[in-house]
C-alpha cells in the first residue's frame, strides 16, 4: 500500500473507521460518506472498513478518498485472523499520516483499533450511533473488556439527547461529550412538485393515482416493518383501497440485522390479496427518488440512534409518523406540528395516524412543510460539518 502523496498539504488527518461503505449502504455508512465529502477539502481522510462482500475491492477510492476494505466472514477463524494481521499492518504502516482516528460505531472489532491508537498516541473520536448497541451503558453491559478500550477515548459524539442523558450518568469524563446530530444533504433530498412526482412514479414503475406509504430500513425486529404492515391491513387497507405501501431494505439473512422469519412472515402475509398494493425494493441507489415519489413515510423503529430516513422524509416535506422514541424521535418530531408520533407497543396508536393524514390533505401537508423546515434550521449536512470541523480544531490545535 502507498501512502498519500499529499497528506501534508491537509491541517487535519483522520482516519476513518466505519463496519460498512458504499456501495453497501447502512445509515452509518452513509452518514460517513456524508461527512468525508463535505470535509475531504480540508481535511485528508482515509477509509479503513470491512465486508462480507468478496465481490469488492480490497482497495479503492471512493469520491476520490481512499479506502481499504477488509473481507470477514462471520464465523470465520481464518478471515479473523487474516483482519488482525491486515489492520496491524495498515497502523504499522500508516499511522504516521493521522492525527486523528474516528470510530463510526464502536464493538469488539474496535479494541485493538483503539489499542494501536493509544500505541501511536492518536486522537480518538467516537462517535455513538445506535441507543441499546454502542452508547455507554450497553458497554457496560457486553463485557468489562468491552467496557474499558470505550473509555480510553478523547471524544464522544452522540447523535441525540438520548445519548447525552446516558453517557453524564456514567464516570466519563463531561467534557467530551459533544451532541452532533446527523446531517442530510437538502439538496438531493428536497421537494418534489406534482409533475415530478408523476415523472418520478412512471420512471420507478410505480402507480400513479395510489396513496403510496414508504418504509425504510433493513427486515429486522428493530426496525419492525411488521408493525406498519399490520397497522395497515388492520385499520387503513379496507377503508383507503388506493393506498399501498413500499418496503425499501435488504431481505437478505446474510445481511446485518435481518430476520429471515420476520421476512417469511411478511412476504406471506402480502402474497395474496395485497400483492398489488405492497411493493418491495431490496436495494436502491437513488432512494431520494422514492421519497420524492410517496405521499407519507413511517419510522415504526423500537430502536434508532437518530434515523437517517426520518430526517430524509421530513427534508422532501413529506408528512412523518414515527414511533416515539425518548430523546431521539420526539426530539426531532413535534406531534401535530411537523409530523405525528404514536407509542409503538399500542399497535392502534399507528392506525389512527394513518388514517389521521391519509384523510386531511391540508394536515398532510402542513406538516410536510413544517418538516422540511426542520431539518433546514437543524439538521443540514453543512451545519453538521462544521461541528466536526470545530471538534477536529479542538483535539489537534493548530500552531
Amino acid at each position: 500500500m502507498e501512502r498519500f502523496a499529499d497528506m501534508k498539504t491537509y491541517k487535519f488527518k483522520a482516519l476513518m473507521v466505519t463496519g460498512s461503505y458504499f456501495p453497501e449502504v447502512t445509515g452509518g455508512a452513509e452518514q460517513c460518506r456524508l461527512l468525508v465529502e463535505s470535509l475531504k477539502k480540508m481535511v485528508g481522510f482515509f477509509l479503513l472498513t470491512t465486508t462480507r462482500d468478496t465481490t469488492l475491492p480490497q482497495q479503492s477510492k471512493v469520491d476520490g478518498v481512499d479506502l481499504l476494505r477488509i473481507p470477514i466472514q462471520q464465523g470465520s477463524i481464518i478471515d479473523y485472523f487474516n483482519a488482525i494481521f491486515k489492520i496491524i499492518s495498515f497502523y504499522l504502516y500508516r499511522m504516521k499520516d493521522f492525527q486523528i482516528i474516528h470510530l463510526h460505531g464502536f464493538s469488539r472489532k474496535s479494541i485493538l483499533l483503539v489499542i494501536l491508537s493509544k500505541l501511536f498516541q492518536k486522537k480518538i473520536i467516537i462517535k455513538m450511533t445506535s441507543v441499546g448497541h454502542d452508547d455507554p451503558f450497553a458497554m457496560k453491559k457486553r463485557g468489562f473488556f468491552l467496557n474499558k478500550f470505550f473509555a480510553h477515548a478523547n471524544a464522544y459524539v452522540g447523535v441525540a439527547p438520548q445519548f447525552e442523558r446516558i453517557y453524564l450518568e456514567t464516570r466519563l469524563p463531561a467534557g467530551r461529550f459533544r451532541l452532533i446530530p446527523n446531517g442530510i444533504d437538502i439538496n438531493r433530498f428536497s421537494p418534489s412538485t406534482t409533475k415530478e412526482k408523476i415523472k418520478i412514479r412512471k420512471l420507478l414503475g410505480l402507480p400513479d393515482k395510489m396513496k403510496l406509504i414508504l418504509f425504510v430500513g433493513h427486515f429486522s425486529r428493530e426496525k419492525s416493518p411488521d408493525i406498519l404492515l399490520e397497522a395497515w391491513k388492520l385499520h387503513v387497507a379496507e377503508k383507503f383501497p388506493d393506498t399501498g405501501i413500499i418496503f425499501i431494505g435488504s431481505t437478505n439473512p446474510n445481511h446485518y440485522e435481518v430476520d429471515a422469519d420476520l421476512v417469511k412472515d411478511i412476504h406471506k402475509s402480502t402474497e395474496s390479496c395485497f400483492n398489488k398494493r405492497i411493493f418491495f425494493i431490496e436495494k436502491t441507489y437513488e432512494i431520494e427518488k422514492y421519497f420524492q415519489a410517496v405521499d407519507m413515510f413511517v419510522l415504526p423503529s423500537l430502536r434508532e440512534g437518530l434515523p437517517n430516513s426520518l430526517l430524509e422524509a421530513m427534508a422532501c416535506g413529506l408528512p412523518v409518523i414515527t414511533s416515539r422514541l425518548e430523546g431521539v424521535t420526539d426530539w426531532i418530531v413535534e406531534d401535530g406540528k411537523n409530523g405525528s408520533l404514536f407509542e409503538s407497543v399500542i399497535r392502534d396508536d399507528l392506525g389512527k395516524a394513518l388514517i389521521s393524514v391519509l384523510k386531511d390533505e391540508m394536515l398532510a401537508h402542513s406538516l410536510g412543510l413544517k418538516a422540511r423546515e426542520t431539518v433546514l434550521e437543524r439538521f443540514s449536512m453543512g451545519k453538521v460539518a462544521e461541528e466536526y470541523l470545530e471538534l477536529y480544531r479542538g483535539l489537534i490545535p493548530l500552531a
